[in-house]
Parts: C-alpha cells; structure tokens; sequence
C-alpha cells in the first residue's frame, strides 16, 4: 500500500460520465489483487465488504492493444454485495479532440441466486466514493498518485470513470515517437482504483 497519496494536477478536468457497458461485455477479463484497506481488521467476506483497494497492472504490450483491439475488462469484484469490475480503455478525450487512456468502473447484473448466509440483501443501487490512482517513475517506492476522486450511484449495467485518466494524448503516455512514459514502470502501468461505499447520511 501507498505511504502517502499526492492529487495530481491536470490541464483538463474529465468530468465523471455515465456509460452502458453492453459494448464491453467481450472484452477478456484480466486479474485483480483486491484487498481491505485496514489489513489489521479481520478481513470480511467479499459480499459484505464495503471498503477496497484493487490492484490492476496492465504491461506496455496489453496498454498498446487497446487500439484497435478495444477495452480490457478486469475479473469481477465485489462490494457491498455487488458485482463491479473495471474496464481500461483507448477512447477519445471530453472535447473529441485526441486519443488517451481511459478506467471506468460498472457494476453488472448480479447472476447469482444464492446469498450468502447471514448477509444482507444488495440494494437495487449503491452510491460509491472512488478514488483512482496510479504509480509513476517520479515517485518513490510503491506511492500512488490519486489521479481523479469522486463519487457516483450506481445501477446494475451502468458506469463512471475517467476518459483521460492521466491527463495526456495517447501518443504521450504510450511513448511513441521516442518519448518515455512517466506511468510506465518495467514496462508495467500499476492503477489502484480505492472504492468505498458511500453511507446514507
């Protein structure tokens, strides 16, 4: 985990966007580590967890299929009783103008009918408070950048994030053109997405 969390400042604010992911359902699913915030707590069961950190690196060589190939999609996750995962993506930026990375998260329709025993019924939406965050070669050790934070409501089959999550062209982030990439260390993009279940006031 991160010693210490640093907001990153870009030139564009991406604002947060609702998306239908029926496009992205395809896409290969790719490994997380999830993990609770408080190691020292004992852990909760995946359906009751209300609070986590998932860990997702992506290799320079997956980051480049994104273009043309499309979205990646992560393994599912649970949180407060509901299945989420995360797409990567190559998309265009706010204002249509460049290519750039993307992360979004959504949460699927829960195909299982079994409950767990003793937990509580999902609700039919959740609010989640998310902070996005990714390594670069400026910081030292395992420290993270928090990149963009907010929070959104979720249903089944929608989702938020971030079409330029590191405020930068494709080109750039990439390193094409002789360039080297800031986010890119051993050639591995290292994002951890921290999600926390908003509670009702």
């Amino acid at each position: 985990m991160a010693s210490k969390d640093q907001t990153a400042s870009s030139s564009e604010t991406t604002t947060a966007v609702a998306d239908d992911t029926s496009s992205q359902q395809d896409a290969p699913p790719h490994p997380l580590q999830v993990t609770s915030p408080d190691s020292s707590l004992p852990s909760p069961s995946p359906r009751q967890r209300r609070c986590v950190a998932a860990y997702m690196d992506l290799t320079r060589e997956e980051c480049g299929r994104l273009f043309p190939s499309g979205p990646l999609r992560s393994q599912p996750l649970r949180l407060a009783g509901r299945p989420f995962y995360l797409t990567a993506r190559c998309n265009m930026d706010q204002r249509d103008t460049f290519r750039c990375f993307g992360l979004f998260l959504a949460m699927e329709v829960d195909d299982e009918e079994e409950e767990e025993e003793g937990a509580p019924s999902p609700a039919a939406s959740v609010t989640v408070e998310y902070d996005f965050a990714a390594r670069t070669r400026q910081q030292s050790g395992d420290e993270f950048v928090s990149m963009y934070k907010g929070h959104y409501t979720f249903a089944a089959g929608k989702s938020c994030g971030y079409r330029n999550l590191l405020g930068m062209p494709w080109a750039s982030f990439m390193g094409d053109g002789g360039g080297d990439s800031v986010f890119f260390i051993d050639g591995v993009l290292h994002l951890r997405p921290e999600l926390c279940v908003k509670e009702d006031a």
